[in-house]
């Protein structure tokens, strides 16, 4: 790609962007309005210091369709329009694939913890062999156990634990994951210096964790079966807490889902 290609593909994409927030203002703020209450909801209900197991419970909250209109959830739908800017807020309508369910994950529990949430990674099932793409074609999130990170994507329900600074593991399954940069990076659509900078250094630090974790224990299956049995427990006992927000914030997911269909 020459250097005039990338000028174009930089001015586009900024172009892009300007006019999505100033079409999309309103559709971004019930989305944000929407994301502090479940921040809200997360903070009530919290009774531990576990990462895993609140990623857990927000996974299966997820797959049940609880955060979307109508409580259904589908990650099977490939051709759908997107707000680029905010991917999370697909989810509500929903429907999304990895990026939409990181992304939204990542709006809300960047409230509550204080390391990298999403994870761009290639996704490779047959092995270790060594890829040759340079960004990443999948994306999921991190957590912790035990002050050790993992990953865990919630669109597949798998555990991942760092077996490398750029390599993670599907625990107890044959499937690998490698640790890549964002696509915008490497195009260099990012053209901010100081966010660049902050998506380079976040790109570092995701693999100075990974490489940390590759050298702890990781958990066992007891552990691991436990937490699940446990989120589901969590889920059950609070039902009615659940159902009064669902009611509380029905008109506020048909009015973002309404105003998705139209984008």
């Amino acid at each position: 790609m020459t250097e005039q290609e990338l000028q174009k593909i930089k001015l586009k994409h900024i172009k892009n962007n300007i006019e999505i927030y100033k079409n999309n203002y309103e559709l971004v703020t019930l989305y944000e309005e929407y994301i502090n209450k479940i921040v809200e909801l997360f903070d009530f209900i919290m009774i531990k210091n576990e990462d895993l197991f609140y990623t857990i419970v927000f996974n299966i909250l997820m797959e049940i369709g609880f955060f979307s209109y109508n409580n259904t959830f589908d990650n099977s739908v490939d051709n759908f329009k997107e707000l680029s800017i905010k991917p999370g807020i697909n989810v509500i309508a929903g429907y999304g694939v990895c990026r939409n369910i990181a992304c939204f994950y990542d709006d809300v529990t960047k409230h509550f913890y204080d390391y990298p949430l999403k994870l761009c990674c290639f996704d490779k099932k047959d092995g270790l062999t060594s890829d040759t793409k340079l960004y990443g074609n999948h994306m999921i999130n991190l957590t912790k156990y035990h002050d050790t990170i993992y990953g865990f994507d919630i669109m597949n329900h798998c555990l991942f634990n760092a077996i490398s600074k750029s390599k993670l593991k599907g625990f107890n399954v044959n499937y690998y994951l490698t640790h890549k940069v964002y696509g915008d990076l490497l195009i260099n659509v990012v053209t901010d210096l100081k966010l660049r900078n902050d998506y380079i250094r976040e790109f570092e630090i995701k693999k100075m964790l990974l490489e940390i974790a590759s050298r702890h224990p990781i958990i066992t299956n007891y552990d691991y079966e436990k937490i699940i049995s446990d989120a589901n427990e969590f889920i059950i006992r609070r039902k009615k807490i659940f159902q009064s927000f669902l009611k509380d914030n029905d008109s506020l997911k048909y009015e973002i889902k309404e105003k998705i269909l139209i984008l």
